[in-house]
């Protein structure tokens, strides 16, 4: 009769460890179980996966759709930058423009704010035309690439460069457009004009390339309109400034008309 109870209640301890262990071994397996991407999760991992493969325009669709479902979540700050990258590959750079500003406004602590203020830059650089064309869109991104320079010291070295070079060049293609405007004055024989647009060379772009050659050229229209103390400080100011770096001919054509030139 004792045996018979105490066999029960090993079975009924037996029968209450195994419940126990599968009710463990049930939660440790719930515990362990991946979770299901969330939409958001879905359309972001879908977007980046048709980024790697280059196809720009079905990534931006799914960026497009993370952002309008998570707007504030991490996910989102990631897909406003990576459409506007898509954007910028697919060569649609107005419409990158306006994404990457919108990651630097919506997301300033983002680890993309200082590329996308980059970018901001780059979009409107690669909109400008050849230089007698319009240059508002040049003027822009020299604008972005300044606001760059100056809000993000400490950005990757590389990028820093980058945007230092890109003014340097911005700068030479406005100076470009000036100059070549004063060389149609020239041609068309309107003296005064072209010496407005040599000019605006000398005081806005006084270091590039073309400041040494407008600045003969404003001694040499001088000279000619017997405006001969302009024509002096023209001389001066190019031997001051632009020997060194001038070509040959310059040189050669400024002193030519120095010697010219009665004594003052």
């Amino acid at each position: 009769m004792i045996f018979t109870k105490n066999r029960t209640l090993i079975s009924f301890a037996f029968l209450l460890l195994f419940v126990v262990a599968s009710g463990c071994g049930s939660s440790g397996d719930q515990l362990t179980k991946p979770l299901a991407p969330t939409p958001s999760e879905k359309l972001f991992a879908d977007g980046k996966a048709a980024y790697d493969k280059e196809d720009w325009l079905e990534a931006i669709h799914f960026f497009e759709a993370v952002r309008v479902q998570s707007p504030t979540s991490e996910l989102a700050t990631q897909s406003t930058y990576l459409e506007a990258m898509a954007r910028f590959k697919q060569e649609m750079y107005s419409g990158a423009a306006v994404d990457f500003r919108a990651v630097r406004r919506n997301y300033p602590n983002s680890p993309t704010a200082a590329r996308a203020q980059y970018m901001v830059g780059e979009s409107y650089f690669q909109l400008g035309p050849r230089p007698e064309l319009d240059q508002s869109y040049t003027s822009l991104a020299l604008a972005e690439f300044q606001t760059f320079l100056r809000d993000f010291p400490d950005a990757p070295s590389t990028l820093i460069d980058s945007a230092k070079n890109r003014i340097v060049e911005i700068r030479n293609k406005l100076a470009n457009k000036f100059f070549l405007a004063g060389q149609l004055y020239d041609k068309l024989e309107d003296p005064k004009s072209a010496l407005v647009y040599y000019g605006r060379v000398l005081d806005q772009y006084y270091d590039s390339p073309r400041a040494s050659e407008s600045e003969v050229r404003v001694a040499e229209l001088n000279f000619d309109r017997k405006k001969l103390d302009d024509c002096r400080k023209a001389l001066d100011a190019f031997d001051s400034r632009y020997l060194k770096s001038a070509t040959e001919s310059e040189r050669g054509r400024a002193l030519k008309l120095r010697s010219r030139l009665p004594n003052p």
